[in-house]
């Protein structure tokens, strides 16, 4: 068994993550000696490409879902949606319900710790559809939260409709 094999040997390429290819990758050099340990990585990103992104980083069909969240109290963040380990989401529509008869509620979103935004309005008995003016994607490390900042919390759902580009 080849040096670069050797350092996975005790792994499933489900639960390989991304950082121990980019180690492993790191101990093989462009020169001509280290070809057969550059065909070997190669090998090794193909199989956990096909199992981890089988269709390129593009949506994973039947891989949709929505969630939906409740609001906290006192501008508490909740996560809506968050992934593990390789997994990537990219959020296709989030929506705010406001159950509420009475009052708007005014909400942010955050990825991580960055607001998205930090206006949704939803008024009284209404769901109320964010705008996605750009790409969003989710990933273990920036999971997908909102807080009510004004408003009733009790009444506030965040709705988030996802596809996985990696599982």
């Amino acid at each position: 068994m080849d040096e670069i094999r050797n350092q996975l040997k005790n792994q499933n390429f489900g639960a390989v993550l991304p950082s121990a290819l980019k180690q492993v990758g790191d101990a093989v050099f462009p020169d001509t000696p280290s070809i057969p340990d550059q065909r070997t990585l190669e090998q090794i990103i193909n199989t956990w490409s096909a199992i981890h992104v089988p269709t390129y980083g593009n949506p994973i069909g039947a891989s949709s879902a929505t969630v939906t969240a409740a609001g906290a109290g006192g501008e508490a963040e909740v996560t809506v949606l968050s992934a593990v380990k390789s997994e990537v989401f990219r959020i296709q529509a989030i929506s705010l319900a406001n159950a509420g008869g009475a009052a708007p509620l005014v909400c942010k979103i955050l990825i991580g710790d960055v607001a998205l935004t930090v206006d949704l309005t939803g008024a009284p008995s209404t769901s109320t559809p964010f705008p996605l003016s750009q790409t969003v994607f989710v990933d273990a490390n920036s999971p997908l939260k909102f807080a009510v900042l004004s408003g009733n919390a009790s009444d506030a759902g965040l709705s988030v409709n996802y596809i996985a580009t990696s599982q």
